[in-house]
């Protein structure tokens, strides 16, 4: 059986244009044929890993994928939730909550696994925990496709995007808890993830992130504010 689940589009409008994201998105783009060739890590490629030979892969990493499919699916992930979180935050925060995050979860994860790494969901993952605390019953569409024996069908369908989240959580904490494989990549998610959901729970108490008038934070709903 084979089975892809991959978000396009999140209901969310948006106060400003979220460019910054759009720019991380391109560097991160840019840099992957600088980082790999014929699936080997290049001379920069190996000196941007975190747990490696410089400090500059405390941040480095999150521009270090090891595959087109890595690649693809977390820019991915990055443009759905990381338009929306930009656009809250606002374009001159968004790069260092992205790259503070990132750089929490990637250094938890060397800290576990013993070894190098490399990847940008860590920081995706914290945009992720952002998302859901501001964006918990927004919608988000997926296109599916799967193969079942002699049976295939693709479609999309739309769901509040705290259930989609929440799968994607459970899916990363069986993965950890399996322990079979990519330990380092799991801790890296569920830090990143607890990361920015914390950082966003704080920034909305403080008030230092408001909620517009036609929007429900996590909070106001586990409250039962309007």
């Amino acid at each position: 059986m084979f089975f892809i689940l991959i978000p396009f589009h999140v209901d969310v409008p948006m106060r400003c244009r979220p460019w910054m994201n759009w720019v991380l998105i391109g560097i991160t783009v840019l840099f992957y044929p600088l980082c790999m060739w014929s699936d080997e890590l290049t001379p920069l490629g190996r000196n941007l890993v975190i747990g490696g030979d410089s400090w500059i892969g405390v941040v480095g990493h999150m521009l270090v994928h090891r595959d087109l499919i890595h690649l693809f699916g977390n820019m991915i992930f990055l443009w759905v939730f990381g338009n929306a979180v930009c656009a809250k935050l606002g374009n001159l925060a968004y790069p260092l909550v992205y790259l503070g995050l990132g750089a929490v979860a990637g250094l938890c994860a060397v800290v576990v696994s013993g070894g190098p790494g490399a990847g940008a969901s860590g920081a995706i993952n914290g945009i992720v925990g952002m998302f859901v605390v501001w964006y918990a019953v927004n919608e988000i569409t997926c296109w599916f496709g799967y193969i079942f024996f002699y049976t295939a069908n693709t479609g999309t369908f739309s769901v509040s995007s705290y259930w989609m989240i929440a799968l994607w959580f459970a899916f990363d904490l069986w993965g950890l808890v399996d322990g079979t494989e990519n330990v380092g990549g799991y801790v890296a998610h569920l830090v990143g993830f607890a990361a920015g959901l914390a950082l966003a729970l704080v920034l909305t108490l403080l008030r230092w992130v408001e909620m517009d008038r036609d929007e429900r934070s996590l909070l106001q709903i586990l409250t039962g504010q309007e």
